[in-house]
């Protein structure tokens, strides 16, 4: 008998094994295609080369992986459960008096296991990776847009020069062309007019080659307080127009490293009490600039004014500058416990996905898409509630954050107490 229990745990484990890699996986596609959806403006026409859009994609992947495990936990656990309560095979587990919660056995130690890798994730590889994408995304938004010379539209991207064609032949070859050349001083001073053209990009130089054919030059030089026009034609001249403004810079990771998603715990924590410490000596400065109370009662009235005045100024600066800084506090307070949250969300999906599984009575990616889905949507809407309420000071960081979670948590034990009452309620009128 113990040794069959131990091959049905081990069957339990194998099926909850492969839809959860599986429903982890979409999961992860799915919020990618979210967030390029969200930046596609600021990625089209941009001209990115292959390695900076994988670059971007495999850092924002990471990132999502704390929101992916709970609803894979969450899918995977109801679609095993309602599967097996759909083949009966609850019923037949139960009625050699072995509870429902003997199935979860081998579950919630897996899912701790999946909590345990979702919290060290979050705590080590996700501050570098938002590190690294919050700078590759700014890199990529500050870059200009990618050379598109349309037709009978002047083209005044590249710094220095303005070009129109009428007309064009593919990427490279050009008809009936104006180029205004700024960079010699101010004003027009040089336009270069042909009836045909090439142009390539060079990239390793970051030069764009401009090949004209059949066509004039009209130069402006002053000389001696006097100008002079001089019109040059020739068959063939070639310009090389410096392309650096449109080539991505990538900026220093420092300048976001002081954000709050970008630092693991115990960088959270020294912040928090830096802020606090700030805190205190603005209080303390509150009391040591505080004019004295006979000073405001002197026997002159405009000092009187004058003192109240400048006593308000002070308090009033002081608690804006608290303000800014709890607000700062508030931020770090909302990643240090969603680092938590998030991986413990992992072992309350499953305790409340396993008992609705066993509910519906259907397995596979039908109704149990649809509850954990609406389900995960109910806790996700709770926790971003609860993170604006935190940063907007309504409440307590630890009353905020950790409500949805305690709310879900209960939610799922009752599940599992109804489960467990109906299965031995049934045992016991069939004896």
């Amino acid at each position: 008998m113990v040794y069959k229990l131990n091959i049905f745990k081990t069957f339990i484990f194998r099926s909850f094994i492969k839809p959860f890699f599986l429903t982890f996986a979409i999961v992860i596609v799915i919020l990618l295609m979210q967030f390029l959806w969200k930046y596609i403006d600021d990625l089209i026409g941009k001209g990115l080369e292959l390695s900076i859009v994988f670059e971007l994609l495999w850092y924002s992947s990471i990132t999502l992986i704390p929101l992916a495990l709970p609803l894979a936990v969450l899918l995977s656990s109801m679609m095993l459960t309602g599967q097996l309560s759909e083949k009966s095979e609850l019923t037949a587990i139960n009625s050699i008096g072995r509870p429902f919660t003997y199935i979860m056995g081998p579950l919630l130690l897996f899912s701790f296991f999946i909590a345990l890798c979702s919290f060290l994730i979050s705590n080590y590889s996700i501050p570098y990776a938002n590190l690294k994408a919050s700078t590759l995304m700014y890199d990529i938004m500050k870059k200009k847009l990618n050379i598109n010379i349309k037709e009978k539209v002047f083209f005044s991207e590249i710094e220095g020069y303005s070009i129109r064609v009428n007309e064009k032949e593919g990427d490279e070859v050009l008809k009936d062309i104006i180029i205004y050349d700024y960079t010699q001083n101010n004003g027009v001073k040089k336009v270069f007019i042909a009836e045909s053209g090439k142009m390539s990009i060079n990239n390793e130089n970051n030069r764009l080659f401009i090949s004209l054919y059949n066509g004039q030059s009209y130069n402006d030089i002053i000389s001696d307080d006097q100008e002079y026009n001089i019109k040059t034609k020739f068959y063939q001249y070639n310009l090389a127009l410096d392309l650096s403004a449109f080539k991505m810079e990538r900026t220093d990771l420092d300048r976001f490293s002081n954000r709050a998603k970008t630092m693991n715990i115990s960088q959270l924590i020294n912040n928090i009490d830096s802020l606090n410490n700030n805190i205190t000596y603005l209080q303390n400065q509150i009391l040591l600039n505080f004019i004295d109370y006979n000073q405001i009662y002197s026997n002159q009235k405009k000092n009187k004014i004058s003192n109240i005045k400048d006593v308000k100024k002070l308090i009033n600066n002081h608690n804006n500058q608290e303000k800014l800084i709890i607000k700062k506090i508030n931020k770090f307070e909302v990643e240090k416990h969603r680092k938590w949250t998030l991986s413990l969300a992992c072992l309350i999906m499953l305790i409340i996905g396993a008992p609705i599984g066993a509910i519906i009575k259907k397995g596979g990616f039908g109704l149990p898409v649809v509850f954990s889905i609406f389900l995960f949507l109910i806790y996700h809407i709770m926790s971003i509630t609860g993170e604006k309420m935190v940063k907007k000071d309504v409440i307590e960081p630890v009353l905020g954050m950790w409500t949805p979670s305690i709310i879900m948590l209960f939610i799922g034990l009752y599940l599992i107490v109804i489960v467990n009452n109906n299965y031995f309620e049934k045992i016991w009128l069939k004896r």
